[in-house]
């Protein structure tokens, strides 16, 4: 099978848009890893763990590690 250029430069050019499109994609997916694990990041996936934990084991529907180790060390009760 023998090809035109006019049919090689369009499969060049369909590969081409595949391979922006795919780059495109795997930045974007880049972009929300790095972003589920911030630190900075409140919604990241550590915090929203460790805080369901905290919820689960104390009925507290807001628990907060951060704001259990502050009462905690600074004697208020909750």
């Amino acid at each position: 099978m023998s090809f035109t250029n006019q049919q090689l430069l369009g499969i060049g050019i369909a590969g081409v848009l595949a391979l922006w499109y795919l780059k495109s994609k795997a930045t974007e997916t880049v972009k929300d890893v790095g972003n589920a694990v911030n630190p900075t990041n409140p919604d990241n996936v550590f915090y929203e763990g460790v805080n369901g934990v905290g919820e689960a084991v104390t009925g507290d529907e807001h628990f907060s590690l951060g704001g259990w180790i502050y009462e905690r060390f600074h004697g208020v009760d909750g």
